[in-house]
C-alpha cells in the first residue's frame, strides 16, 4: 500500500515486542523506531551532564540545554544530542535501572511524544513502547500490545545480558523488571497499560516468527475493505442514527468500549438477546464503525412494509425451524468478504433476561467464517422493552462492547462438532464476563 501506516506495538519489558516490530517494518517496509530509545536518550544525557535522575528540576534543566537532531538510518530513527550518539551507552545499567524515574516525568513525556509524532514525515512507522496507542497515536488503527509472564520475560533479559558480557543473576533482573512494570504500571502521566482497542497477543510460548505472523494477519485483516453486498449502507446509517438518537432521548443510550470495534475485517458481533430493543441498539451502538448485517425469522419479511425496510438494512433472512443453509451462506460470504454479521447466539429472546445456553448454530458460523468475534452485552434492555414490560419503558440501557475473541483462540478449540459447542460457549462465556463486570462496576 501506498498509504501511510502508523503500527503502534506496546507492552512490558522483554516482551518482544522491540524484536517484533522490527521484523514488521522490516516485512511492510516501515521506519523502526523504538520510542524506549528517546526515554533512555534523555537519562544517558541528564547523567552525561552530572544531573540527579532522582531531581525532575535538573533533568529538566539539561534537557533544556541540550539539542536533538532525529534522523532515519538503515531503516530506524536515530538521534544525537548535542551532537553526539549514544550508541550502546543507551542499554548500559546505569542508563536502564534510572530511564523509569525520567520517563516519569510528565515533561519529558511531553518532549519525547512530540519527537515521536514528527517522526511521521519520514514515512510509514513500526513503532514499540508502552503508550504509543494510548498515548502517542491514540486514532491509529494498527494497535498491538505485546505480554507475558514476568518469569518468560526476566529469562529473554537474563540471556541478553550474558550475551553482553554482563554478570546480573536471574532473580536481579526479574526484581528488575518487576520494578519497572510498577513505576511504568503506577506513573500519573500515560501509565503502562492496554490502549483501547489494541489486539492484545500472550508472547510467552510462542516465537518470535509466530508473534510477527499473527501482528502480520491482524493488519492485512484490518484493511481488507468490508463489502456491503446486500442492503442500502446509506437507508442504514440513516436508520441506525434515528434508533440512537430515540434511545438516547427514551432510554438515555449509553455506549462502552467502542474502540474495541475493528474498523474492517469480517467481523461478527455477538450479543445477549431478552428485548425487542436489542438488534436497534446494537446497530446504533456499533453505526459509527460498521455497517453491520443481522439476522431475522423469514416470517418477518412476508409483510411488505416490514419486509421492504428489513431488505433496505441488509438483514439477512434466516428460516430457524429448517436449520437455513442459505442464510448461512450468505453470512459466511458476506465474513469472508470483510463484512460484519451481527447474531444472537441465544437464538431467542430470553424471557427472564437471564443468559441462556448458545445454539450450536453459532459456532458452525464462526468456524466457518474464519473470523473474529466481537462480545456485546445489553444491560437494562429487557426491563425497557421485552415480552413481560407490559410495553416500552424508559429506563436506561447500556451496551458494553468487550474485547475482541481472536481467530487464534477460535482455532484452538479445534475442528468438528464439538469444537462448534466450545466455540459457542465462549462467546456466552465472554458475554457473561461483561455482564458481571458491568454489574459489579455500577453495585
Amino acid at each position: 500500500m501506498s498509504k501511510k501506516r502508523i503500527i503502534a506495538i506496546d507492552g512490558p519489558a522483554a516482551s518482544g515486542k522491540s524484536t517484533v516490530a522490527r521484523a514488521v517494518a522490516k516485512e511492510l517496509d516501515c521506519i523502526f523506531v523504538d520510542s524506549g530509545a528517546f526515554y533512555r536518550g534523555v537519562t544517558w544525557a541528564a547523567l552525561r551532564r552530572g544531573a540527579s535522575v532522582k531531581n525532575p528540576a535538573e533533568v529538566l534543566s539539561t534537557l533544556k540545554k541540550s539539542k536533538w537532531k532525529v534522523f532515519v538510518r538503515d531503516g530506524a530513527s536515530v538521534f544525537a544530542s548535542d551532537g553526539v550518539e549514544p550508541g550502546e551507552a543507551l542499554r548500559g545499567k546505569e542508563v536502564r535501572e534510572a530511564v523509569a524515574d525520567v520517563a516519569g516525568v510528565p515533561e519529558v513525556r511531553a518532549f519525547v511524544v512530540k519527537k515521536l509524532r514528527a517522526l511521521r514525515r519520514f514515512g510509514s512507522l513500526s513503532m514499540e513502547g508502552r503508550d504509543i496507542g494510548s498515548v502517542v497515536f491514540p486514532q491509529t488503527p494498527f494497535k498491538f500490545y505485546l505480554d507475558a509472564n514476568p518469569e518468560e520475560r526476566a529469562k529473554r533479559r537474563h540471556a541478553e545480558l550474558l550475551a553482553k558480557g554482563e554478570t546480573e543473576k536471574a532473580q536481579e533482573v526479574l526484581d528488575s523488571l518487576q520494578r519497572r512494570d510498577e513505576k511504568d504500571s503506577s506513573r500519573k502521566t500515560a501509565p503502562l497499560k492496554v490502549a483501547e482497542g489494541a489486539y492484545v497477543i500472550d508472547t510467552s510460548e510462542q516465537s518470535i516468527e509466530e508473534v510477527t505472523q499473527t501482528v502480520l494477519n491482524r493488519i492485512s485483516e484490518l484493511e481488507t475493505p468490508h463489502v456491503e453486498v446486500i442492503g442500502s449502507p446509506l437507508f442504514y446509517r440513516y436508520t441506525c442514527d434515528v434508533f440512537n438518537a430515540f434511545l438516547k432521548t427514551s432510554n438515555r443510550l449509553k455506549v462502552i468500549g467502542g474502540g474495541n470495534i475493528p474498523k474492517a475485517g469480517g467481523l461478527i458481533v455477538a450479543s445477549n438477546h431478552s428485548s425487542y430493543l436489542d438488534p436497534p441498539a446494537v446497530g446504533a451502538a456499533t453505526r459509527l464503525v460498521r455497517t453491520t448485517h443481522f439476522m431475522a425469522r423469514d416470517t418477518l419479511f412476508e409483510k411488505p412494509l416490514m419486509g421492504w425496510f428489513l431488505r433496505n438494512v441488509g438483514v439477512i433472512s434466516l428460516d430457524r425451524e429448517k436449520g437455513d443453509v442459505r442464510a448461512m451462506r450468505t453470512a459466511i460470504h458476506l465474513l469472508k468478504g470483510g463484512a460484519s454479521v451481527a447474531l444472537f447466539p441465544e437464538g431467542t429472546r430470553s424471557e427472564d433476561g437471564t443468559l441462556q445456553p448458545p445454539k450450536p448454530g453459532i459456532g458452525f458460523l464462526v468456524a466457518k467464517g474464519q473470523t473474529p468475534v466481537l462480545p456485546v452485552y445489553v444491560h437494562g434492555s429487557h426491563a425497557a422493552w421485552s415480552k413481560s414490560s407490559g410495553g416500552l419503558k424508559h429506563l436506561p440501557i447500556t451496551v458494553i462492547i468487550g474485547r475482541l475473541i481472536t481467530r487464534e483462540e477460535i482455532q484452538e478449540m479445534g475442528k468438528g462438532r464439538e469444537a462448534y459447542v466450545k466455540i459457542g460457549e465462549l462467546i456466552m462465556e465472554r458475554i457473561a464476563e461483561l455482564k458481571a463486570d458491568f454489574e459489579e462496576e455500577i453495585g
